[in-house]
């Protein structure tokens, strides 16, 4: 292993409340109602604008006027550049996990389907470690599952699918390690329970971030 790619949300870091918040403030905007954090957990993994999508569907009043729905998308990036990790977390023995990968060379990248400019500001406040690789959503690439971005990181290290791990913790992460042809490792303590996973068929790899690091630690 001469590479490990982390998704963002529910798996580097538990970010629910703060996406919660942003989605709140927006339709809130529009007489929606505050939507309960399990609903928010089931909404996130492609993209703030679907998650937004479908708080609106379920949550808020109908909407009457053409790009209204763009107008709260804004709205709701407003609110998240302003509030990017007010409640935000590394998981519990995460940034160990990364200062240890870091300590054996492990090249280390992040891949997200969340906004990238609100990316780079969560891991610039909360991580311990610097990453050599970080991509948003910011159109240069399609969203996950497409492996896009992935294997352009690759391609830039010049790693090979070999040499590469791909950590998530939802189906969207695994279908993006399984076409750009890499191993995946998907967990069961972010967004996804084990029954969910295991219910599309996926394995999981770790249900905590010891686990996790015992891992990966088999591949150093």
């Amino acid at each position: 292993m001469k590479a490990v790619f982390f998704d963002l949300d529910g798996t580097l870091f538990d970010t629910l409340e703060d996406i919660k918040a942003a989605i709140d403030y927006a339709i809130r905007a529009y007489d929606g109602e505050s939507v309960p954090l399990c609903d928010v957990r089931r909404y996130v993994g492609r993209g703030l604008r679907r998650a937004l999508a479908n708080a609106i569907v379920e949550h808020c009043p109908p909407i009457q006027e053409e790009g209204e729905q763009e107008l709260m998308y804004q709205l709701m990036l407003s609110y998240y550049r302003k509030h990017p990790a007010d409640h935000t977390s590394l998981y519990p023995g995460m940034g160990e996990l990364l200062s240890s990968l870091k300590e054996h060379g492990i090249m280390m990248g992040v891949i997200s389907n969340k906004a990238d400019e609100i990316v780079h500001q969560i891991i610039g406040k909360l991580s311990p470690v610097d990453f050599d690789y970080v991509q948003g959503a910011c159109g240069k690439f399609p969203l996950k599952p497409d492996p896009g971005a992935l294997l352009s990181a690759m391609e830039q290290f010049s790693l090979s699918p070999d040499d590469v791990v791909y950590v998530g913790d939802s189906w969207v992460d695994e279908e993006t390690a399984r076409r750009a042809g890499v191993r995946s490792l998907i967990v069961s303590y972010g967004f996804s329970t084990k029954d969910e996973l295991e219910a599309r068929g996926i394995a999981v790899s770790a249900e905590n971030v010891a686990s996790l690091a015992r891992v990966l630690s088999q591949s150093l």
